[in-house]
This record gives C-alpha cells, sequence and structure tokens, in this order.
C-alpha cells in the first residue's frame, strides 16, 4: 500500500473513531442527567401525583415532566417542558395510567410500566361512525388518543390493564372503553351512563348505565 493511501485511510479510521466516541458521550450526557433527578419529593421538583410506590412530577429545572417507582428509583421521562395537565393519574403496581388534557376538548390516556418506561408515541385517530368517538389502534396502546372527547373517569390494574369513560359533547355519547391483553374493546356506549361511575374490585369492572349497574372483567 502507497504511503499517502496508508496515511488516509488511518486518518479516516481515527476521525470515524473520534465521530462515535463524540457521539457516544453526547448520548451518555442526558442519561447521566436524567439518573440524578430525583425520584422521592426533593426541592427542585413538584409534585403532580403520587401514591405510596411512585409518584409523578415536574424538574423545576428543565420543566420537564417525569414519573418514578420508588422501590426502582428511577426518574422516567414523560413530556417535554410543553407538556399539558394531568387530569386523572391512577397508580397499581409497577404502572402509572394518566389522562392529559391536549387542548380545551381533547385528551390523551396513557400507560406507562414504570420499571421499564415503556410509553408509545401518542397518535391521532379518527372519529368512529357508529358514535362519532375516537378509534384507537391496537397497534398505538396502551396510549390511545381521543380526539374531542373528555376523559371523566380511569381505573388501573396493576397489570397495566386500564379502562375508562369519555364522553362526547357535540354526539353527545358516552362510551366505556377497556385495554388489557385481549386488546381494546368498547364495553357500552349511549346517553345515560353516568360519566363518574366507574369502578375497580378486583378484576371487575362496574359502572352505571340508565341507573342499572354493569359489569366486565379487566385482566
Amino acid at each position: 500500500m502507497q504511503p499517502r493511501l496508508a496515511s488516509a485511510l488511518l486518518a479516516a479510521v481515527v476521525a470515524g473513531l473520534a465521530v462515535a466516541t463524540g457521539a457516544a458521550h453526547a448520548a451518555a450526557v442526558p442519561a447521566r442527567r436524567a439518573a440524578r433527578i430525583p425520584c422521592r419529593p426533593a426541592p427542585g421538583t413538584t409534585t403532580i401525583a403520587q401514591s405510596r410506590r411512585a409518584r409523578v412530577f415536574s424538574d423545576d429545572r428543565n420543566g420537564n415532566d417525569y414519573a418514578c417507582l420508588y422501590s426502582d428509583g428511577r426518574a422516567r421521562y414523560l413530556s417535554s417542558s410543553e407538556h399539558y395537565e394531568y387530569r386523572l393519574v391512577r397508580f397499581a403496581g409497577a404502572y402509572v395510567a394518566f389522562v392529559v388534557n391536549v387542548e380545551a376538548s381533547d385528551d390523551h390516556v396513557g400507560v406507562m410500566n414504570l420499571r421499564t418506561g415503556r410509553l408509545q408515541s401518542l397518535q391521532a385517530v379518527s372519529p368512529t361512525a357508529q358514535t362519532g368517538l375516537a378509534q384507537c389502534p391496537i397497534a398505538t396502546l396502551p396510549i390511545c388518543y381521543v380526539v374531542g372527547l373528555q376523559v371523566d373517569a380511569l381505573v388501573l390494574k396493576a397489570t397495566g390493564a386500564a379502562a375508562w369513560i369519555a364522553t362526547n359533547s357535540a354526539t353527545p355519547t358516552i362510551e366505556v372503553r377497556r385495554h388489557d391483553r385481549r386488546g381494546l374493546r368498547i364495553l357500552d356506549h349511549g346517553t345515560a351512563i353516568l360519566p363518574s361511575s366507574l369502578r375497580l374490585s378486583g378484576s371487575a369492572l362496574h359502572w352505571t348505565d340508565a341507573g342499572t349497574e354493569r359489569t366486565a372483567t379487566l385482566l
């Protein structure tokens, strides 16, 4: 190999290593910064919601929102400083479920595994022809973007399964939805469902429709 060619190849290899090292270092910096964010309540953080085992909070220094399982001790990123209001938050086992108000009439429903930090991207979906309510593709769950709706009730099981009641004020129509290991299902819809009536007892869901209690399972 000619000296000039060898020198050029060596320079390219050195440059490549420098770029790779720099990229790895840049990627490691946010991770180290995230690791320094306190999990438990501490000065410089504002608690949004909490249980004995976990909490959702804002870091006052960067304005970002995080969720944390105390036994894990690691802050899991939820949203940037341009976040929205967390209207409903539920904790169960290693999971947190939440309703985020995106605009005046739009809600997001999300579930995060606090041990892994698994939280899928929020995605917009189209209204269903039958009810005017949003259809949530199974592939996007456990995040469901419900357009033009207000989520009034939310329950969560320690398996990460969740259920909620959403109201479309334009119709008006109310739906009871469930998402568990069987996928998404609309359990009930109509105009006489009591929006705040949803509750969970073990694996049994309960809600009130036209004054009658209805039930289903959450696995």
